[in-house]
């Protein structure tokens, strides 16, 4: 037997640290809500965001289960995910005044709650990795509720669609893990990045071109998740 020491996994925590730095930029959105600056929110839930895209893949390449078997990144992933995804847009709800006063305390709750449900099911993905149920993305909600400038009852009743749709099994696509038609799903993913960073900042002045790409990209995704859902 060797006495030649193992090589540290320096590759695998660092994926791991890259994962964590979503916690940061959730205080930074949090900070940016208190201060009632949307835009820069929106930036640093961009941010992590991003971070979640490339962490997967990342880790994939860097073989952190196998390397890293003492630290459990699906954890630390599902608690950054939950912060950034969930809490912050949570608390961006509650600040910008975007639910009824009298329903506010209730909705923000039942969304936590109801987020909370989804992230500790074990069937979370389906085989093919469509996600099982609205799958918690309130700071896209939210995003929406901001550019269209929705009214409050109107976000109010959006709230409680999406709620149910956590708990029944329509599936709803993941951008990058599901295979099939992805070379079409990642360039529309694109397209609706480009169009929200041109109407989040642009906003009272918003491009035509820019609500196009939006209508276009969306109506991919939810077309796409319908056909999916009815498929099965």
């Amino acid at each position: 037997m060797s006495d030649r020491p193992s090589v540290f996994p320096w590759s695998a925590w660092a994926v791991h640290l890259l994962t964590a730095t979503g916690a940061i930029w959730a205080l930074l959105a949090l900070i940016a809500v208190i201060e009632g600056d949307a835009r820069l929110c929106f930036f640093w839930l961009g941010v992590a965001l991003i971070v979640d895209g490339i962490d997967g893949p990342l880790a994939r390449w860097a073989h952190v289960k196998t390397r890293v078997k003492q630290f459990d990144g699906a954890a630390l992933d599902l608690i950054v995910d939950y912060l950034t995804y969930v809490f912050v847009p949570v608390m961006f709800v509650w600040q910008f005044d975007m639910l009824p006063q009298n329903l506010e305390l209730l909705g923000c709750s039942l969304i936590l709650l109801s987020s909370l449900h989804l992230f500790a099911k074990l069937d979370m993905k389906s085989d093919d990795n469509h996600f099982v149920g609205f799958p918690g993305i309130w700071n896209v909600a939210v995003l929406y509720f901001f550019i269209l400038e929705t009214a409050s009852w109107t976000n109010a009743a959006l709230v409680v669609v999406l709620i149910v749709l956590t708990f029944v099994p329509a599936k709803f696509v993941h951008p990058f893990r599901v295979e099939r038609l992805r070379r079409v799903t990642i360039p529309m993913s694109v397209i609706w990045i480009v169009a929200v960073v041109a109407l989040v900042y642009a906003h009272q002045e918003s491009p035509a071109w820019a609500w196009s790409l939006l209508g276009l990209s969306s109506l991919w995704f939810a077309g796409i998740s319908l056909w999916r859902t009815l498929r099965a």
